[in-house]
């Protein structure tokens, strides 16, 4: 899957732009697409909580693909907002059972371990799509069968929907426990700790939904970077992500969760002004690479820190709550960062997004550190001490 959908939406906004689409096109086109996984996420977390995550897993590798493949093939402007809302209901599976999925096969101890080398491996292989998106389209163009530079998009865009179609074969082996939420549990729709957890998220939401959705097009169309130097981009990029990853475990050991992630928020602020203040465009790409390092060295605390402070029985509900409010801030982020861009340019917007980072950083620093005890206290105020088990697991 990682393989498949990293080389699809490396390549589709840039097909979408070589079919004379701007930007503001591509903008409301991603937000129909994070507004279909909105719409998409409440049956998708009933089907998890009855059924358990494989399931729902299969439906996601089974349906998004064919959907991706579509979106493809069928480019008249009235279809593609319609495919994309389609798109983004199949795909919120993904998000709502990923989180979960290595909460259950870790525990807390190595759970920050577990979600790197989750990150990193998907990270790894689609270093790969950024290789074969780069070069395949500009091969199939100066070979014998003369392709068009948008023919041989569409070509490796038909394929990665092959590829990430493969994924539901190695799912079928997967074996998760289910473990059904007591009735009481179903009820509550937000756990307390969510209160805290979900503003510096969805700050931060607001912050990356915007620049990478249009990074490949501003390197291209703003630097005048070829297409097969921009699959090594996005290639090394991803090699730079893997590789902050694997560091982050190391990181947040040393200085803690909070203090790590604020860390590498305040890095990924400090990148995107760099980028945006440069015209050189191998300093920019070396910029762009830091960006998306310290950018994806986030990600493991952030998970682990839900996934921590969540009992097992509710973290997909908790999943798809995280995932309802992040795609809630990129729908709109996506739809606005279009317009922005087409009115005022790629800077205004980059530094709007640096200044973002830094609030949640804030966030997420100053939440980190007082969280546990405000926690428990609303814990007991709310629910009472019935539950002795599930608030042990909550303050570990």
């Amino acid at each position: 899957m990682d393989f498949g959908f990293s080389l699809f939406f490396f390549l589709f906004n840039i097909y979408l732009r070589d079919l004379n689409f701007n930007e503001r096109f591509i903008g409301q086109v991603m937000a129909c697409l994070t507004i279909g996984n909105i719409v998409g996420t409440l049956p998708a977390t009933i089907l998890a909580r009855r059924r358990g995550l494989r399931p729902l897993l299969i439906v996601t590798f089974l349906l998004a693909p064919v959907l991706c493949a579509a979106r493809a093939l069928i480019v008249w402007p009235l279809a593609q907002p319609a495919l994309a809302f389609a798109t983004g209901a199949a795909l919120c599976g993904w998000p709502i059972c990923f989180s979960p999925a290595i909460a259950a096969l870790t525990n807390t101890e190595n759970r920050a371990s577990g979600f790197s080398i989750a990150f990193a491996t998907g990270i790894g292989l689609g270093s790969f799509a950024g290789i074969a998106g780069g070069y395949v389209p500009e091969f199939l163009h100066s070979s014998i069968l003369h392709y068009s530079i948008v023919a041989g998009i569409r070509i490796v865009l038909l394929l990665s929907c092959v590829i990430a179609l493969l994924g539901v074969f190695p799912l079928l082996h997967l074996s998760i426990e289910h473990h059904p939420a007591a009735p009481a549990e179903r009820r509550r729709l937000f756990h307390p700790y969510l209160w805290r957890f979900l503003p510096a998220f969805m700050l931060w939401n607001v912050a990356t939904g915007s620049f990478p959705l249009f990074g490949p097009v501003f390197l291209q169309q703003g630097l005048g970077i070829s297409l097969g130097k921009l699959g090594s981009v996005f290639s090394s990029s991803q090699l730079v992500q893997f590789g902050a990853v694997l560091l982050a475990p190391l990181v947040f050991r040393r200085i803690g969760i909070p203090g790590g992630v604020a860390a590498a928020q305040v890095g990924t602020a400090l990148f995107l002004v760099l980028i945006a203040s440069t015209r050189y465009a191998p300093f920019a790409v070396c910029f762009y690479l830091l960006y998306f390092g310290a950018q994806f060295m986030c990600s493991p605390g952030i998970y682990n820190l839900l996934m921590n402070n969540v009992p097992e029985e509710e973290r997909s509900q908790a999943s798809a709550v995280q995932n309802l409010a992040g795609a809630l801030c990129q729908a709109g982020t996506a739809a606005l960062t279009g317009a922005c861009i087409a009115a005022y340019g790629y800077h205004i917007v980059m530094f709007a997004d640096a200044a973002i980072a830094i609030s949640a950083s804030l966030l997420f620093f100053i939440l980190g550190r007082r969280i546990q005890q405000p926690f428990r206290a609303a814990e007991n105020t709310l629910f009472g001490s019935a539950d002795l088990q599930m608030q042990r697991q909550v303050t570990e």
